[in-house]
């Protein structure tokens, strides 16, 4: 076998991989439609950077009309970060099976971080867990290292749902470190936003960064639209804003809103 043949083999075995892991990812990610609510609208987007991603999000539906609801960001890019969120995937829905955890985001993104690093040494990533609850108009949340979600008020006030936790996987380097969550108003007529770095990390020509505070300019423009109107109006100001330049990190968009 000559080198040409090779590296012909070495092309097709990759090929085979990399078709297996987006095979996997298409099951792992919900469908769209699958959230169907009588409270809710939601909203999803996902774009890999390259064809499989570390981009990852789930839901569950709990008693009383309750959500969970989770968005997480494993470090690095194609099939070895595929391959992480498929173990969330898998270690989230086992969570979701106890009560005694899934009544409480933080302990939600503790369990998930404690079983992958049982796995795999060295492996980061972001996420935010939270919990929605339509009779008392509430949502917990806890956020270990992502980027700030944006709350849309009904009277178009903006508060951020910044990181009380740090990044997951440094369970390693602080033991005895406390998981809490926090607990805030969420109305009707409000609209969440969540999303990964790849975002508002994306760059244009110039280098410069779209930006939380670009999000935040599109989302207040639009507030009055649908949550799935202003989803699309954040992916067409961040796809005019980097012109012609390639992605550089995967990106997912999630948006959940409290009907009126």
């Amino acid at each position: 076998m000559n080198n040409s043949d090779k590296y012909e083999e070495l092309v097709a075995l990759f090929d085979k991989q990399l078709e297996f892991a987006q095979n996997l990812q298409r099951k792992i990610i919900p469908a769209p439609g699958s959230f169907v609510s009588d409270d809710y609208h939601f909203y999803s987007y996902l774009r890999p950077f390259r064809k499989v991603g570390g981009d990852f999000f789930d839901f569950h539906f709990m008693d009383n009309g309750r959500i969970n609801l989770i968005i997480a960001d494993a470090t690095g890019h194609g099939i070895d970060a595929a391959m992480i969120t498929s173990m969330f995937k898998l270690s989230y829905s086992y969570t979701m099976k106890d009560e005694h955890i899934n009544q409480f985001p933080s302990l939600v993104l503790k369990q998930i971080e404690t079983d992958i690093c049982q796995l795999m040494d060295n492996t980061f990533f972001t996420g935010i867990a939270l919990i929605f609850d339509p009779d008392d108009s509430t949502l917990c949340f806890a956020n270990a290292g992502h980027p700030a979600g944006i709350l849309l008020r009904e009277n178009h006030q903006v508060e951020l749902l910044k990181p009380n936790l740090p990044m997951m996987g440094l369970c390693q380097f602080m033991p005895s470190m406390n998981y809490f969550d926090k607990r805030i108003r969420f109305s009707r007529g409000d609209k969440l936003f969540l999303f990964t770095d790849g975002l508002v990390d994306a760059q244009n020509p110039d280098e410069e960064e779209f930006s939380i505070e670009r999000v935040i300019d599109v989302v207040t423009k639009y507030a009055r639209l649908p949550i799935n109107r202003i989803g699309e109006k954040i992916v067409d100001a961040c796809m005019t804003f980097k012109q012609a330049l390639t992605l550089s990190d995967d990106i997912c968009i999630l948006g959940i809103e409290f009907e009126e």
